[in-house]
């Protein structure tokens, strides 16, 4: 499996200026550290993944303690971006809480304001992890967090049965795509269930399209040497706009809601839909015959968006009175052994070989030949304070496509003209 990472997902982040209320102390509590010389490590989990991680955490943390005696694991579920927000500002962290890397600008500011501990000294093995997840846990040339070994992504998942019952294969090429959506429009079903009134759940069809035709084009942009003029990106527009002009989409897509969306594709009323990895539990717990894959750029390529997952990534406050044993802990999440564990009991999408995937569904999740860009990673990063392109993107392009009120070539000029406002 080749692994080419390329840029990774940048969320928004919503600081709170509430004061944490009951939060703990800057460090933890030794429970009868004179007498047992125990350790208590206080450590925050991502309360937003609390249902997808606790059963992981929980072996995790049993092996970990069983193996290190003198280290006990008081884990709770206590993180959010808020809440962790706060406590760096209020100089009461735990000893260990989850961060997003890179994917945001808040680790930055956290070391910026010397509230993380810099891991370098305490001898992380970082060999098996390619560059890319190397950087997201890294600030000015120091690591502070577990580095990420899985990834989130956009996909089409498909309906086996209908598949085979129109003698339907999986695509090979991205003409064979609109060919499969062409047949299975022409049969009365509908090619793919669009959540089209929800912001966020509307754009997977793009993140999944952009990679497909105009990776390279992306990752131009990016890295501030192109624009969204590239033939590639034009087509992935101007291929949601012909899917939503040939009725390749839900009916009245306008008024049906991620849910709604969902729901049609579980009871047979549609064919595909493009969702996230993350969602990929919900469908298999829905139907047995599920079936995923990326799509495939002209040539046959499958590149996958991705943003590297935070599920595992953790960080130690500076002002841990227990900085080796918080090291320890964070030494062994970075681990293959913890990965493994963690792996097997969610189902997460790993972006290291050694990791094996839990099951054949999380296996076609990580069948791509290389990780592209997500078109909203470069629009955020060539956002300026001024022009939000992201805005533009997600509240007039996506909206005007699926309306037939913009063609591709329009929507590129649009987002062009914004992205001659950031020079």
């Amino acid at each position: 499996m080749k692994r080419k990472i390329g840029s990774v997902f940048l969320s928004v982040v919503i600081a709170s200026a509430v004061a944490l209320a009951g939060c703990s102390d800057t460090s933890s509590k030794s429970e009868g550290a004179n007498e047992t010389n125990t350790v208590t490590l206080q450590v925050w989990g991502d309360q937003g993944n609390q249902s997808v991680t606790e059963q992981g955490f929980k072996k995790i943390n049993e092996i970990f303690m069983k193996n290190n005696p003198g280290i006990q694991i008081d884990f709770q579920y206590t993180g959010t971006l808020e809440t962790i927000d706060t406590a760096v500002k209020a100089n009461s962290l735990p000893d260990v809480f989850y961060v997003q890397g890179n994917k945001t600008p808040k680790m930055d500011l956290y070391v910026k304001s010397g509230a993380l501990l810099p891991l370098d000294d305490y001898k992380l093995d970082t060999s098996r992890y390619p560059k890319e997840a190397i950087e997201y846990g890294t600030v000015d040339g120091k690591l502070y967090t577990s580095p990420p070994s899985f990834m989130d992504s956009q996909l089409m998942f498909y309906n086996k049965e209908i598949f085979q019952e129109y003698n339907l294969e999986v695509p090979k090429t991205f003409d064979e795509f609109v060919k499969v959506a062409d047949t299975l429009k022409s049969k009365g079903i509908t090619p793919v269930a669009m959540p089209g009134k929800d912001a966020w759940s509307r754009l997977w069809i793009a993140f999944s399209l952009l990679p497909a035709l105009g990776n390279d084009a992306l990752q131009a942009v990016n890295h501030g040497k192109g624009d969204f003029s590239d033939p590639g990106i034009v087509k992935a527009f101007q291929t949601i706009r012909d899917f939503a002009d040939q009725g390749y989409f839900s009916n009245n897509l306008g008024s049906v809601d991620t849910a709604g969306a969902q729901l049609a594709f579980t009871n047979g009323k549609a064919a595909m839909i493009a969702d996230g990895t993350w969602n990929n539990s919900t469908y298999e717990s829905s139907m047995s015959n599920l079936g995923r894959f990326y799509i495939p750029g002209t040539d046959g390529k499958k590149t996958a968006p991705q943003s590297l997952s935070n599920l595992m990534t953790y960080a130690a406050s500076a002002n841990t009175k227990h900085p080796k044993e918080a090291a320890e802990y964070i030494k062994f999440l970075a681990s293959q052994e913890a990965q493994q564990i963690f792996a097997t009991e969610t189902g997460a999408v790993p972006i290291i070989d050694d990791i094996k995937p839990k099951d054949e569904g999380v296996k076609e999740m990580a069948a791509y030949d290389s990780l592209g860009d997500n078109i909203y990673t470069v629009l955020t990063n060539v956002s300026t304070d001024e022009v939000k392109l992201t805005d533009i993107f997600l509240e007039e392009v996506m909206p005007k496509l699926l309306t037939g009120n913009m063609t591709g070539q329009e929507a590129a000029e649009t987002l062009n003209a914004a992205l001659a406002k950031t020079k």
